[in-house]
């Protein structure tokens, strides 16, 4: 091993204390619900992912 792969663990394992992650295992998967939500623009029809409050997409909200 390398000067560069141990600096490279050290900053992983300050890092992850610094997150407040315990174990690598904690840096695959983040069970987080996604705020964006599918649109169907009622002028033109397009599907569109957003986090507003709209029925518009951004073109035709700008007419």
């Amino acid at each position: 091993m390398n000067k560069d792969d141990e600096i490279d663990k050290e900053f992983e394992a300050q890092l992850k204390g610094k997150m407040g992650w315990k174990c690598s295992c904690s840096l695959d998967i983040i069970d987080k619900e996604s705020s964006l939500k599918s649109v169907t623009c009622k002028k033109c029809g397009k599907t569109f992912k957003t986090n507003r409050n709209t029925e518009y997409c951004f073109k035709c909200e700008k007419k």
